[in-house]
């Protein structure tokens, strides 16, 4: 087919249409992160790049050509848990069967409705489709039917497990005691306990519904795609728990904007420190 840029064949369109799919697919794994705004001024900067080329500044052309040489060795160590995050996104299996039947989620909503009327802090990951052996195997290995006693029994104070995570996989504990990647300390949560950063870490890294009881105040939230939810009850606990795992359908707990009130600041970081410790 002619056109003004000369012949355009079937496989012209084919590659410009691949081309465009990931550009967009890339755009959708940055989206939402802190890596948007580095990828704005990478854009700022080649564009600075190609003007000079065009205008033929040849010191300018020079500098920033090895400017751009070491800034992509920066930008691998620096933003090294991002490129890992979308990775792992990238590879991550499509239609991973869960297998968490309703009474299981059932069980493990009373259970977490029961630690938050005592406030006995507890930190939950369950796993979906991203598999959650790397960091189960940084606790105690167990096999254990989820129940109401048994996750009470877990988060129980001065239990030697207490201070840890717990990886439900399907209907079953497969670990607990486990230590939890932490969100850094200069983001939006920088105020936030240590249990509440490593729920928020690990659901950076993975696709893992995590649930967190705060020591303080007794609250129960969710940590899902590295934003924190808001203060549940147990209806919206439920809620939550059957659109995510059992229905498996797509949901993201509002991010809490600059504004919001912290009164878990301080005092819920000395007493979450060993439930999060950075591995």
């Amino acid at each position: 087919m002619p056109t003004p840029f000369g012949q355009v064949n079937v496989r012209d369109v084919l590659d410009i249409l691949l081309v465009t799919f990931l550009v967009y697919q890339g755009y959708l794994l940055v989206a939402g992160t802190r890596a948007v705004n580095v990828v704005r001024g990478i854009l700022v900067f080649a564009g600075v790049w190609v003007a000079a080329q065009v205008l033929n500044l040849p010191t300018l052309s020079y500098l920033l050509g090895r400017a751009g040489t070491v800034g992509i060795f920066a930008l691998v160590v620096l933003f090294q848990p991002e490129l890992r995050a979308a990775l792992e996104r990238v590879g991550r299996p499509r239609a991973r069967d869960v297998g968490a039947s309703g009474a299981a989620l059932q069980d493990l909503a009373r259970a977490m409705e029961r630690l938050a009327e005592r406030k006995t802090g507890a930190l939950i990951a369950i796993e979906r489709r991203t598999p959650l052996g790397e960091y189960a195997g940084t606790g105690v290995s167990l096999d254990a039917l989820v129940s109401v006693p048994f996750l009470e029994a877990l988060f129980a104070r001065n239990a030697p497990l207490h201070d840890g995570g717990v990886i439900i996989q399907g209907s079953r504990v497969i670990a607990a005691g486990c230590l939890f990647p932490l969100q850094s300390s200069d983001g939006t949560y920088r105020r936030y306990g240590t249990r509440h950063r490593a729920a928020i870490g690990l659901s950076e890294l993975t696709d893992a519904v995590v649930l967190v009881v705060s020591e303080e105040r007794g609250s129960m939230r969710i940590a899902l795609g590295g934003r924190l939810g808001p203060d549940l009850n147990g209806t919206e606990l439920r809620e939550q728990l059957r659109a995510l795992v059992y229905d498996r359908a797509a949901f993201l707990p509002p991010e809490p904007g600059p504004s919001e009130p912290d009164p878990e600041a301080g005092r819920e970081a000395e007493a979450d420190v060993p439930a999060g410790r950075a591995r």
